[in-house]
C-alpha cells in the first residue's frame, strides 16, 4: 500500500500526480483559450466582411445611379425642352454613399488586430478596401455632389458637366473594392452563407437592443 513505499516513492508519485494535474489544467486552459481566440478571430473577420459587403451594396445603389444619370443627361442635352420636365428625375438619381466607419476604425485602431486575425495577406485586402471606399466618397461622389449641384441647375450647366468621368472613376474604384473583398472571402474561407447568418443574427441583436 502507499504506507508501505519508501518516502522518496512517495514524493515522486505526489510530483507526478501534481504535475499531471497541472499539465491537464493548463491543457485544457490552452484549448479553451484556443478555441476563444478561434471564435474572436472569426467574429472579427465576419464583423470586417459584412462591413466591406454593405459598402459594396451601397456603391453598386451609386454605380446604377450614375448609369441613370448619365442616360437622362445625354437625352435631355439632346432634347433642351425636356430639362424643367426631367429636373427632379436629374436629382433622384445623383449617388450618395451613406455608411459608417465604425467597423473600419475598430479594425486600424486595435493593435491585436494582425495577432488576433493572423493572416497579414486578408488585413492588407482590408486595408486597401477601406483605402478605396475612402477615395469613392471624397474624390467621386463627393466631389461630384459639390459639381454636380451647381451644374443641374440650368441647361448650359448640365450639357457641359462630366457625369461619365465620375460614373468611369467609381466604376474603377468600385472593381477594386469588389476584388479586394473576394480575395478576403477566399482567404479566410468565408461564404455568402457565413455572412447571411452574421447579418441576420446582427440585426436580431440591433432589434432586441432598440
Amino acid at each position: 500500500g502507499f504506507k508501505r513505499l519508501s518516502t522518496g516513492k512517495r514524493f515522486l508519485m505526489s510530483l507526478l500526480a501534481t504535475t499531471v494535474s497541472i499539465v491537464l489544467t493548463f491543457g485544457t486552459t490552452a484549448i479553451i483559450d484556443r478555441k476563444k481566440q478561434k471564435a474572436e478571430k472569426r467574429e472579427m473577420v465576419l464583423m470586417v466582411m459584412y462591413d466591406m459587403q454593405e459598402t459594396l451594396k451601397e456603391c453598386e445603389q451609386c454605380q446604377k445611379n450614375w448609369d441613370t444619370f448619365c442616360d437622362l443627361q445625354v437625352d435631355v442635352v439632346a432634347h433642351p425642352e425636356k430639362f424643367s420636365a426631367s429636373a427632379t428625375d436629374l436629382l433622384v438619381n445623383v449617388p450618395f454613399l451613406n455608411y459608417t466607419a465604425t467597423t473600419e476604425n475598430i479594425f486600424k485602431s486595435n493593435i491585436e488586430t494582425i495577432s488576433t486575425i493572423g493572416n497579414i495577406l486578408f488585413v492588407e485586402s482590408v486595408s486597401t478596401f477601406y483605402e478605396y471606399r475612402d477615395k469613392y466618397k471624397k474624390d467621386v461622389v463627393d466631389q461630384y455632389l459639390l459639381e454636380g449641384d451647381r451644374s443641374i441647375q440650368n441647361y448650359g450647366g448640365l450639357s457641359e458637366f462630366d457625369a461619365p468621368y465620375y460614373a468611369y472613376m467609381g466604376g474603377m474604384y468600385y472593381n477594386i473594392m469588389k476584388r479586394e473583398f473576394e480575395e478576403c472571402m477566399a482567404l479566410m474561407k468565408v461564404s455568402e452563407e457565413d455572412l447571411d447568418v452574421f447579418s441576420k443574427e446582427r440585426k436580431r441583436v440591433e432589434e432586441s437592443i432598440l
